[in-house]
């Protein structure tokens, strides 16, 4: 039957040392070579008592001894991967030599706990070295991170702009369409692209004309040359060639040449 202590250590979960905690706590004392002594305590405990008679006092060393346990385990795991560096002629540290060194010397009550001990150092270095390549990766992550961040952030502000962009020319489209009194069909937005790309083209073949030219060259002003470039053409029809109007001869010319 398992056996409970309903006392937790602050801010940590009780452990419940079950029958079968008990039991392999119980071999694992009895096959270490050499005790300490909290060890030979839980020893006899286990030993000389039943699941059921342990108390409080007893159950909160057991559950010591059963963490040291499992650490010295741990501690002992690290030995293999030791042994197969040096076989494979991989460089050793200081710590790992000295781990080695100590296997191969008769193990005394001494070289027991020694041994130990720089298990328990060589452990804690490892750790920390672990922790560390763990922070730098965790730093290169997020140094990724930032900058596909930054990068994404300069493209949603492009996009920002550009929808802005759109938005205002829009709102320009449609005022000058609504001053203008021109319709416009939802459905057929092409005909407002047509509209615009057939009045930007017009403008540009009057700015290229050489009447144009030439009225910007007597003004030095665009709008002034705007002014007058329209004036012209309003006063043709004033002129008469053969007693016909200029403008009607000019274009009857004009069109015969095409």
């Amino acid at each position: 039957m398992p056996t409970e202590n309903a006392m937790a250590a602050r801010g940590r979960p009780a452990k419940v040392l079950s029958s079968k905690d008990l039991l392999e706590l119980e071999q694992f004392l009895r096959n270490l070579d050499f005790l300490k002594k909290n060890q030979k305590q839980a020893a006899h405990i286990l030993i000389s008592k039943q699941d059921y008679e342990l108390d409080e006092k007893d159950l909160r060393l057991l559950k010591v001894v059963h963490r040291e346990k499992i650490k010295f385990e741990q501690r002992q795991a690290l030995i293999p991967q030791i042994q197969i560096k040096q076989r494979n002629k991989q460089p050793l540290l200081a710590n790992e030599i000295e781990i080695l060194q100590l296997l191969e010397k008769e193990q005394d009550q001494d070289t027991f706990f020694r041994l130990d001990r720089a298990l328990e150092s060589y452990q804690k270095i490892e750790k920390a070295a672990l922790d560390n390549r763990i922070r730098l990766e965790n730093e290169h992550k997020r140094d990724i991170l930032n900058k596909t961040n930054k990068e994404l952030t300069e493209a949603q502000k492009k996009r920002n702009a550009e929808n802005q962009l759109k938005y205002a020319l829009g709102g320009i489209v449609l005022s000058i369409w609504k001053d203008l009194q021109i319709k416009t069909d939802p459905n057929n937005l092409k005909a407002v692209e047509y509209r615009i790309k057939n009045s930007v083209g017009t403008v540009k073949r009057i700015r290229n004309s050489a009447l144009f030219k030439e009225a910007i060259a007597m003004t030095q002003d665009n709008e002034e040359a705007s002014r007058l470039f329209f004036l012209a053409l309003d006063a043709l029809p004033t002129y008469n060639i053969n007693q016909e109007e200029f403008h009607k001869v000019l274009l009857k010319k004009v069109r015969k040449s095409q």
